[in-house]
């Protein structure tokens, strides 16, 4: 009873969140669709400290594109809730494609923030398409498989990290001098500042470990392990050395007793493993899958 119970509890958590996010992603992609230029700039303002007053045109595409993908959401998370899917049905099919179009939509406006310095705002993305996939995780589970879906499923996973990963590897390795001032300055009065050749080298270490990401991404894509249809070594080597980057500049950040900015890098890390475990998911349902067509 009690097991029937908290099963009771799991799925009407489950509803209410989803009721949550139709509404969310509904009454955002309305106002990015009818709002104009300051509306833009609002949202690209959020959690900003240093205002943005302009933007690179082509990203007025971007606020449509993520505007259609947050109404198309909103509509499939409504279908789903119409239909009982998380309850009745055995598939989720509406359910799967809303979480999905929700989390290419904040993947998209976490890229667009990210360029734009906008450290804070990109994080929280980074963070809610974590959470939205450990929601996938757990509406998945003991639902059928859809083969359409399962092949997109994951490119979000290396959109996110590709420019999470590559752009601050580009500024440290590639435009140094746009960033490495600030470093020195950051670190002057840290024992890493003592360390031979200064706290450059550092960094400089710092953008090796991160372009890596890109280039294991790269492999993984060139592997077509997005399919799943083998444990996903490159991926799963992308969010391990993801994982190790955050901690490296966590370390660096609580040195020089920056805890806001070392608390959130143990926050990357934390999300970065939600989303392992997605993967780890689907590899273990597919390895099931054979283990029973065998």
């Amino acid at each position: 009873m009690m097991s029937l119970k908290n099963i009771s509890a799991r799925l009407f958590i489950l509803i209410f969140i989803q009721i949550g996010l139709t509404f969310y992603m509904f009454l955002n992609g309305l106002t990015i669709l009818i709002g104009g230029d300051s509306s833009h700039l609002q949202f690209l303002n959020y959690y900003n400290q240093e205002k943005i007053t302009n933007y690179p045109s082509y990203y007025d595409n971007l606020f449509i594109l993520m505007a259609i993908l947050q109404i198309l959401s909103a509509s499939a998370l409504l279908l789903s809730l119409i239909k009982n899917e998380i309850i009745k049905s055995n598939t989720i099919c509406m359910l799967r494609w809303g979480i999905f179009f929700a989390i290419v939509s904040n993947a998209i406006y976490g890229f667009m923030v990210r360029l734009l310095s906008n450290h804070v705002a990109s994080a929280n993305m980074y963070f809610f398409v974590g959470l939205l996939y450990f929601f996938l995780l757990i509406v998945e589970k003991k639902k059928k498989n859809f083969r359409t879906f399962s092949i997109v499923n994951t490119f979000p996973i290396y959109f996110v990290l590709f420019y999470t990963m590559g752009f601050p590897a580009w500024q440290k390795l590639i435009n140094p001098d746009e960033v490495m001032n600030k470093y020195v300055l950051l670190f002057k009065n840290s024992f890493l500042s003592k360390l031979p050749g200064g706290i450059e080298p550092f960094i400089y270490f710092i953008g090796f470990i991160e372009l890596l990401v890109p280039v294991v991404l790269i492999v993984s894509l060139i592997k077509s392990e997005f399919l799943l249809k083998r444990f996903p070594r490159y991926l799963t080597l992308a969010l391990f050395v993801t994982t190790c980057t955050f901690i490296f500049l966590c370390f660096g950040l609580s040195v020089i007793s920056v805890y806001q900015g070392a608390t959130s890098l143990i926050f990357y890390s934390i999300f970065t493993l939600l989303i392992y475990a997605y993967i780890e998911s689907l590899s273990n349902n597919v390895l099931e899958e054979k283990i029973k067509n065998n």
